[in-house]
């Protein structure tokens, strides 16, 4: 399975709800550099990711499009 990042903040709290509603439609998603960040939160290089499979990908655009319209 090929992942593919939709989206990255420096706050994992930031994409909790975004993960959340992809995860409500179907959609697996995952978190890369996760604890990295937890870890070593003063380097500002650092972001979570947030992870989709690309066979994923056509759908969770649809979603972020419905998301972005409201």
């Amino acid at each position: 399975m090929s992942l593919i990042t939709i989206k990255k903040s420096h706050l994992e709290s930031d994409l909790l709800v975004l993960k959340s509603k992809l995860e409500s439609e179907g959609i697996k998603c995952y978190f890369r550099n996760e604890f990295t960040t937890q870890i070593m939160n003063y380097l500002p290089s650092f972001e979570v990711e947030l992870q989709v499979s690309t066979s994923d990908l056509e759908r969770v655009r649809e979603i972020l499009k419905e998301i972005e319209d409201n």
